[in-house]
């Protein structure tokens, strides 16, 4: 596992917005049936949070553009880093994972009930690397910018926290997905 370098990204970027639909749907059925339960947060779980923020339809298009993202980082982290773990390989990996992701997100959350200083510091060492985790900083940054472009083209006006929360949940994406193609990280 490496942080994906420039090239390297663009050519997967490419890859994963050039697949047709048919190809598409052949991804999804095996990504489900190799990762059951991240499938399902990925395509199921996430979207629907952001869909429940509000019941207007520029919503429920955010998940969707959401759900988008999340398969085009499915196809860049498949065409870089080969077939992917399955679950019957680690059956506990997505359980461990939720658990790790539950302590550090609990202090995120809860961040309205501490000053702006403390919030900001969680913030922080929430999105800073953890010991020998690659932060994909290009793909975070190309999907962050993704999701600026399509509140910025689609002319719906969206409240900042559900444009953060995106972005946010994006991140831990890309992170489970290394810490999925990363041996070590699985434990």
């Amino acid at each position: 596992m490496h942080e994906l370098v420039e090239r390297e990204l663009y050519e997967a970027l490419e890859y994963a917005r050039s697949i047709d639909q048919e190809k598409g749907k052949h991804i999804l059925i095996q990504f489900e049936i190799d990762q059951p339960l991240f499938s399902q947060t990925l395509f199921n779980v996430f979207p629907s949070i952001i869909d429940n923020q509000s019941s207007e339809q520029q919503y429920q298009n955010m998940a969707q553009f959401f759900a988008d993202l999340a398969f085009d980082v499915l196809c860049v982290y498949q065409k870089v880093f080969g077939k992917m773990p399955t679950f019957d390989d680690d059956p506990t990996w997505m359980e461990r994972q939720a658990m790790l992701l539950d302590k550090e997100l609990a202090p995120l959350l809860s961040s309205n009930h501490v000053s702006d200083k403390v919030a900001n510091k969680m913030r922080e060492d929430f999105f800073k690397a953890k010991e020998g985790e690659f932060i994909q900083t290009g793909l975070v940054q190309f999907m962050n910018m993704s999701i600026d472009d399509f509140v910025k083209e689609s002319g719906d006006t969206y409240h900042e926290s559900i444009v953060d929360l995106a972005k946010t949940m994006l991140f831990v994406v890309v992170r489970l997905f290394n810490n999925l193609y990363t041996p070590a990280a699985q434990h």
